[in-house]
């Protein structure tokens, strides 16, 4: 199995009133490849001759519409299969596009302590908010909530997990604490009701994927964010800006969170204001259980054995993949956690991928898994130089 990494050329047909710009998708592997591609949406409506708000459709060699996505960076994301070796096109044309299936999405859940959760097709993730802080339960890391299902499942788990609480509560108030219990039972995201949960422990960890400084053997993890802002939201990618108040230190830390159709991986961008000296930087996943983690070269992956594996029986794969930067992978100094670390960190921008899957959905073993991530390495490796060298306008 693959992990995808195609590019895109935009070529101009005609010059009329009625141009029609090809936007065709290369694929120079040897396995069959598909993902969310971008293209500069500038340069595509530069070529169509549309003002920025003028609508436009995507069709593919039949006819048919394609979904899309501005993202709010100006980027055009489409979703693209492309077999190996071979090329796949679309068309670009002013037009009034329909609506699409929305494959990915985010929201804050007030009702869950303020929780910021979003997910894909393939896994969905939360990160932790004031609420929660405030009762002061001690939660830094980045959350799975592992699905089996492409369709978009957050806002059904959250109302019913809540509707749950407040009859259990209810039933409790009444005396009947054994039916409070079954009604937690059935409807709680924490047990799997055929279509996935939040099986994941996170606590005072990274989680999935979080960021931290270290210094003197000391591993300091910023609290819950503080502010948010969803800059993206579907159909295709959703990114989210985290910003966290200061520690005692002065220390701000900065997040950009993005995930895409499709992807087991989360795009994290991250920065730190007021560093007074330099620091190590690392990033990296939780070690629950007894297992070891896979280290490469710039990356580590882990089987997780989830928070009951007497009740689950499965397995949560994670991993966290650093293709843009040389760090030395090891443990944190109380073990654990499994990370990626840069020395002298002075708190400039660091972007790396973290994701997981589930053993009960598209990834059945470690081995799959291991194979997936060490797949993804190369192609985020390849990916910056083929789309600053390949994407042209003609």
């Amino acid at each position: 199995m693959r992990c995808y990494c195609l590019w895109a050329v935009l070529f101009l047909l005609s010059l009329t009133a009625s141009a029609r710009v090809r936007i065709t998708v290369f694929n120079p592997d040897s396995e069959q490849r598909q993902e969310v591609v971008e293209v500069e949406a500038q340069a595509l409506r530069k070529a169509l001759g549309i003002g920025e708000n003028s609508p436009f459709v995507l069709k593919n060699a039949a006819g048919q519409q394609q979904g899309y996505q501005i993202t709010h960076d100006g980027k055009l994301l489409f979703f693209a299969s492309v077999r190996p070796k071979q090329s796949w096109t679309v068309y670009a044309e002013t037009g009034q596009p329909q609506n699409f299936k929305v494959w990915t999405r985010g929201s804050l859940y007030k009702i869950r302590k303020d929780d910021i959760a979003w997910e894909n097709d393939r896994c969905a993730y939360r990160v932790y908010g004031p609420a929660l802080q405030a009762t002061g339960e001690k939660a830094f890391g980045i959350d799975v909530w592992v699905k089996n299902t492409p369709d978009l499942v957050l806002d059904y788990r959250y109302a019913r997990d809540h509707r749950g609480n407040v009859v259990a509560d209810s039933l409790r108030r009444l005396g009947l604490r054994a039916a409070a219990d079954s009604a937690v039972q059935a409807m709680t995201f924490h047990l799997d009701h055929g279509y996935g949960m939040d099986g994941y422990g996170v606590g005072p960890t990274l989680g999935c994927g979080t960021p931290a400084l270290m210094e003197g053997g000391r591993l300091i993890l910023l609290y819950c964010y503080k502010s948010y802002q969803i800059l993206d939201n579907g159909p295709l990618r959703f990114t989210v800006k985290l910003d966290f108040a200061a520690n005692a230190d002065g220390i701000v830390e900065h997040r950009i969170i993005s995930l895409d159709r499709g992807s087991h991986f989360n795009k994290i961008t991250v920065w730190y204001d007021h560093l007074t000296r330099p620091m190590t930087f690392c990033a990296g996943i939780v070690l629950n259980g007894n297992g070891d983690p896979w280290f490469g070269e710039n990356f580590t992956a882990y089987a997780d054995p989830t928070d009951r594996p007497d009740v689950h029986g499965s397995e949560i794969y994670v991993a966290a993949l650093f293709p843009y930067h040389k760090v030395v992978m090891g443990k944190t100094p109380d073990g654990k956690n499994a990370v990626g670390m840069i020395k002298n960190y002075r708190g400039e921008k660091i972007t790396y991928f973290a994701g997981a899957a589930w053993s009960l959905y598209d990834i059945p073993n470690f081995t799959v898994w291991k194979e997936i991530v060490r797949s993804c390495m190369e192609c985020y490796s390849d990916r910056q130089r083929m789309l600053r060298e390949s994407i042209t306008v003609e």
